[in-house]
C-alpha cells in the first residue's frame, strides 16, 4: 500500500513545500477540488465508488486540510519533523483516515477536525 496524503486548500508556497517533503519520503499527492468535497474520503482515495446521490451546496471550506492514509507511525512521525526541520507553518486540521471516517464527505471531517481543534485550545 502506497502512503498518499489528500490536500486540501494547499495550492500555495506552503503547499509547494509539503509537496517536496511528501516527494522525498515517497509519500503520493493527491488534490481534493471543491468539487470533492460532497464525495466520501474513500472514493477519493479510490477506496469506494463514488457517491451518485450527492447533494451540492455552497457549504464548503477554504482551511487547509491534510488527511494521510497508509501512514506508519515512523511515516507519520517522519513527516511531521519535516515540516520542524523545514520551518513549515503547521496545518491545524490533520486526520488519518480511519474505519469511522472513510465514508464521511470532506465537510464533514472538516466539521469534526475543527471542533477536535478548538477543544484542544
Amino acid at each position: 500500500m502506497t502512503p498518499t496524503i489528500l490536500f486540501y486548500n494547499l495550492d500555495n508556497e506552503k503547499g509547494r513545500k509539503i509537496k517536496l517533503i511528501c516527494l522525498k519520503l515517497k509519500i503520493r499527492i493527491k488534490k481534493a477540488d471543491k468539487n470533492d468535497y460532497f464525495q466520501p474520503i474513500g472514493s477519493l482515495f479510490g477506496l469506494m465508488e463514488p457517491s451518485e446521490n450527492v447533494s451540492f451546496s455552497e457549504n464548503t471550506f477554504s482551511d487547509e486540510m491534510l488527511v494521510m492514509k497508509d501512514f506508519s507511525n515512523q511515516l507519520l512521525d517522519r513527516f511531521l519533523l519535516e515540516f520542524k526541520k523545514n520551518h513549515i507553518e503547521r496545518v491545524d486540521l490533520k486526520a488519518i483516515l480511519t474505519p469511522d471516517n472513510i465514508s464521511w464527505n470532506s465537510i464533514k471531517l472538516h466539521e469534526e477536525l475543527v471542533k477536535e481543534h478548538e477543544s484542544m485550545k
